[in-house]
């Protein structure tokens, strides 16, 4: 096989439901897949394993785990020469260790004529998808997805619901500066040390993703979507604030949400550890234009640290 490409949309996460003490399902969630900032690379053959392009050492600690894996189960894999030539920033938010992880093995698993292999399997090669199960189904099939959390050690988070999310609302994604969120080892240490997220908390939250966040996405009803979001975010914001030191990844944070909504956007909220921000407009062009003038000058943001984009609505596409 000659050069294969992929390209995966990335990925926001909107928020756990339930997390320690005794649960019988773990974590379990909800995000949404976004055509920007997107991962693209490619792949073929080579003498030896090789990468180009940003994250390039981490592609490499992919393909080395994916190929012992495939091994293992008998399949001979020939080393490859990997390019990324896209890639959203890491550790912010944006899920770019899974959507990596997973492009890797589907990669390798192409070149070793291997197309068959599920998410599932992809993720259990590059070992990904440990607690949240947005990114995997994400990558399978876009759009707006629920999982339902883990219901053992090793579980895999099963796709509870994917709906298509309107087109006419626009995404805004904000990146307040550099500094990654947390990430590693920190965050198991994190997941360690948290309190488990109390009963009420977890009914109260699955009451407004199923009863008032999904219904207000099919009926694009953009205020009752904003306002289950929002207090989606507060809640959980609440529950990590002992890992994180807030409701948000790093003081001041607060300020850039509170001048978001300001500007009208709904459903404005932090991505999984952050700092990436994120909010959902129904304006024209001209009004979403208008709106990111304003958020620049009055925030003092550099360029190209917000950015407007679209729900994805397919997973990861690949290429020749």
């Amino acid at each position: 096989m000659t050069r294969v490409s992929l390209r995966t949309p990335g990925r926001l996460h909107f928020g756990l439901l339930s997390w320690g003490g005794d649960a019988p399902r773990q974590f379990g969630g909800l995000g949404l897949m976004v055509d920007a900032p997107a991962l693209a690379l490619s792949a073929e053959p080579s003498s030896n394993w090789s990468a180009e392009g940003p994250l390039a050492d981490r592609v490499l600690v992919f393909a080395s785990k994916v190929a012992e894996g495939l091994a293992g189960q008998g399949v001979v894999v020939e080393p490859a020469a990997f390019r990324v030539l896209e890639a959203p920033p890491g550790h912010v938010g944006l899920g770019s260790g899974t959507q990596l992880g997973l492009s890797v093995a589907r990669l390798v698993c192409e070149l070793a004529s291997r197309p068959h292999f599920c998410v599932l399997e992809l993720a259990a090669l590059s070992g990904r998808g440990l607690r949240s199960g947005i990114g995997l189904h994400g990558f399978a099939h876009g759009g707006l997805i629920v999982d339902g959390g883990r219901s053992g050690p090793d579980g895999t988070p099963p796709l509870l619901a994917r709906l298509e999310f309107p087109e006419e609302w626009s995404v805004l994604i904000v990146l307040p500066g550099p500094g990654p969120g947390i990430h590693g080892p920190s965050e198991i240490r994190a997941f360690a040390q948290l309190p488990p997220s109390p009963e009420a908390l977890t009914d109260r939250l699955c009451r407004l993703v199923l009863l008032g966040l999904m219904p207000a996405t099919i009926e694009r009803d953009l205020d009752r979507f904003g306002e289950a979001l929002e207090e989606i975010q507060r809640r959980v914001g609440e529950g990590f604030a002992p890992a994180q030191g807030g409701a948000f990844a790093r003081p001041g944070l607060d300020v850039v949400v509170a001048e978001m909504r300001a500007q009208g956007l709904r459903g404005v909220g932090q991505s999984s550890w952050g700092p990436v921000l994120y909010g959902f407009s129904e304006g024209s062009p001209a009004e979403r234009a208008a709106l990111l003038a304003r958020l620049e000058r009055r925030l003092v943001l550099p360029p190209g640290a917000a950015i407007w984009t679209r729900a994805s609505r397919r997973g990861a596409t690949l290429g020749g």
